[in-house]
């Protein structure tokens, strides 16, 4: 779903590469006339909102009525804008990311790799209906015991077990996370994640593991490392899970759009909070860089 004459050869090269087939609706019933096409055909729909809405007013205007009947018919929706829009009811449950280069290859493989990934473990509703939030699973006390298993383990295995850990973590707690990004070069990312109902608020959420002990000075750099990637992919949050730091090390603070959680912190945390919690309170430390 987008305007006329945009330049989507790159987004339409990503989804090729994942192996989707691509109608418009153009083709198949523009504006209102979508209200009267079955869907039951595609698994997801994607929506392009350009950040030059003047020059694309009128085309617009069918785009979110299709926007709306994508919604309504519970179909998962990625919605792509060139600029920050304002909240509507029409994309409650959608899956927003803002991106001012629709020809970054990399920002849409990272998004649409992880919402792909969510839509093959998430079976389709006839609506889309968000839930209230679950209680916060009990961290089991296995990975306490595990993590000290890590700690006590060879330096050469340390990093992908702690890595590994992590990963687990996440999951268990409810993310839908996927080790190692498939989309090129990392950017020193190990893990990329989505909080299923949480897509819109949070985004992709980008995360970097490192095992051991770190100085400040180690500490201050990987979070400008990670902040570099997360601003250029246009991944919602960056979380560097870390294992200890070194004593009497001074307080570092986070770079832009990216936090630190020790992982003795984060356990503590999904103690009693769910992970969409610690996450947002995350977010919201890293966006007013305190």
């Amino acid at each position: 779903m987008s305007p006329s004459g945009l330049g989507l050869s790159v987004l339409r090269a990503v989804l090729t590469d994942y192996a989707v087939d691509i109608d418009s609706t153009s083709d198949i019933g523009a504006g209102a006339a979508l209200a009267g096409v079955s869907l039951a055909p595609y698994d997801f729909a994607v929506a392009v909102i350009p950040a030059d809405h003047d020059r694309h007013e009128a085309a617009l205007a069918a785009i979110y009525i299709e926007i709306g009947v994508t919604v309504a018919r519970g179909l998962p929706l990625i919605v792509i804008a060139g600029t920050s829009i304002p909240g509507s009811p029409a994309l409650a449950g959608a899956t927003t990311i803002v991106m001012t280069e629709l020809g970054n290859e990399e920002a849409l493989r990272l998004h649409l790799g992880v919402f792909l990934r969510q839509m093959q473990t998430a079976p389709r509703t006839e609506q889309s209906v968000r839930l209230p939030a679950s209680p916060a699973p009990a961290v089991p006390a296995a990975y306490v015991t595990r993590l000290q298993a890590v700690r006590e383990s060879p330096g050469g295995l340390r990093g992908a077990e702690f890595e590994r850990l992590v990963g687990d973590l996440l999951r268990e707690a409810g993310a839908q996370a996927e080790e190692r990004s498939p989309w090129g070069p990392d950017g020193g990312v190990d893990i990329a994640a989505f909080i299923p109902g949480e897509e819109q608020r949070l985004g992709a959420v980008v995360i970097q593991v490192k095992s051991g002990t770190l100085t400040s000075h180690a500490l201050r750099a990987t979070q400008h490392e990670l902040s570099a990637y997360v601003l250029q992919a246009g991944a919602g949050l960056g979380l560097l899970v870390y294992d200890q730091i070194a004593p009497g090390a001074r307080k570092v603070p986070p770079a832009p759009q990216v936090f630190s959680l020790g992982i003795d912190q984060l356990l503590a945390e999904l103690e009693t909070k769910p992970l969409s919690t610690v996450l947002t309170q995350a977010r919201n430390h890293a966006v007013h860089g305190v």
